[in-house]
């Protein structure tokens, strides 16, 4: 895996595809994330991420290096789902996008595993609706993708304070949340 220092010299020596086959393999995982979260179905998180890509290819030559990779990669990728959800709408095709159901699980995984998987996966849908829009991304961006407060600030344009303020209402609703939930199951 190369670094992102790596990355920016492989493009200063005008090594375009190099990088971008760099970029790809370090990068595939989280652009399909973060496509599966917004369009909420497989087929379209993987034409989604095929488009960042061919986008974030055909502007290889503009990226400057002001930012992160990742959050060159986020900004494209979000750009596109939200088109491609509006689109949706318009058309009156679109789907519930609050949900966090389709996980892409390998055929070969042993049933126990998968009935594990759609479990956690409605749980988690579960918890995530609770919370409004703004606060489940930057939960997920935080929790899940592991990312700094200052890389989601470049992300989503938003101050880090606001962020921190969003992550740590989210986590007081989630934990809200799951005492409520506990003790209905105690009663």
């Amino acid at each position: 895996m190369k670094s992102e220092s790596d990355i920016a010299e492989l493009l200063s020596k005008g090594k375009s595809h190099e990088a971008m086959n760099c970029i790809m393999l370090q990068f595939k995982r989280f652009v399909h994330s973060i496509a599966i979260r917004y369009m909420r179905d497989d087929e379209d998180a993987k034409d989604i991420t095929q488009e960042a890509f061919i986008k974030a290819y055909q502007s290889l030559n503009t990226f400057r290096g002001e930012s992160h990779i990742r959050t060159w990669l986020y900004a494209i990728t979000r750009n596109l789902c939200l088109n491609a959800i509006e689109k949706k709408k318009r058309q009156g095709h679109l789907t519930r996008i609050d949900t966090y159901d389709q996980f892409d699980i390998p055929a070969d995984e042993q049933t126990d595993s998968i009935v594990m998987k759609s479990e956690f996966s409605e749980f988690f849908a579960d918890c995530m609706s609770i919370l409004p829009e703004k606060q489940r991304e930057t939960f997920i961006l935080r929790h899940v993708e592991e990312l700094s407060y200052e890389e989601i600030s470049q992300m989503l344009g938003t101050s880090i304070g606001g962020l921190k303020a969003n992550y740590f209402q989210a986590i007081q609703k989630l934990a809200q949340y799951l005492r409520s939930k506990d003790q209905k199951e105690h009663i």
